[in-house]
């Protein structure tokens, strides 16, 4: 009986220490995000729809909040995955995943695009992955504070 006992103590252990390395990485990557991991055209990062949206609404915020209608972006290439965060309870109820390219503009300037995909968080949660992005230098506004610092 008692190695059965100790058998479970030893599980639960294990369990813990797991569970402890597993917040200690999150609460890591909050403050240094990373590694930065290149990713194939497979990868979600580099998923079309996605974007194709950076790029659809890019367009409407050169016009309205730049002025400039003319400025928008080509391509996105050198896509990096730079981290996820799965969903743990009510307080992080979404899963997100950090991505960032580099966005070929109309100017002629390539700029660093940084951006977030949070699964299942379309309009009212029923059509498909919100996309939020931020091109460096771009946040006139600083919606994303400085140097888009928050979706890194």
């Amino acid at each position: 009986m008692s190695s059965r006992i100790s058998s479970v103590i030893r599980t639960s252990m294990a369990a813990a220490l797991l569970a402890a390395s597993a917040v200690a990485t999150q609460a890591a990557d909050i403050i240094a995000p990373g590694p930065y991991a290149p990713v194939g055209p497979e990868s979600v990062c580099a998923q079309t729809n996605y974007l194709g949206a950076i790029q659809r609404r890019f367009r409407i915020q050169a016009r309205e909040v730049h002025h400039d209608p003319a400025l928008s972006i080509l391509a996105i290439s050198n896509i990096r995955q730079n981290r996820f965060l799965p969903k743990i309870d009510e307080v992080r109820a979404l899963d997100r995943l950090y991505c960032q390219g580099t966005a070929s503009m109309s100017d002629g300037r390539n700029r660093t695009v940084w951006y977030l995909v949070e699964y299942g968080a379309g309009f009212a949660g029923a059509f498909g992955d919100n996309v939020e992005f931020c091109v460096s230098g771009l946040d006139r506004w600083n919606v994303y504070d400085g140097y888009c610092r928050v979706l890194r």
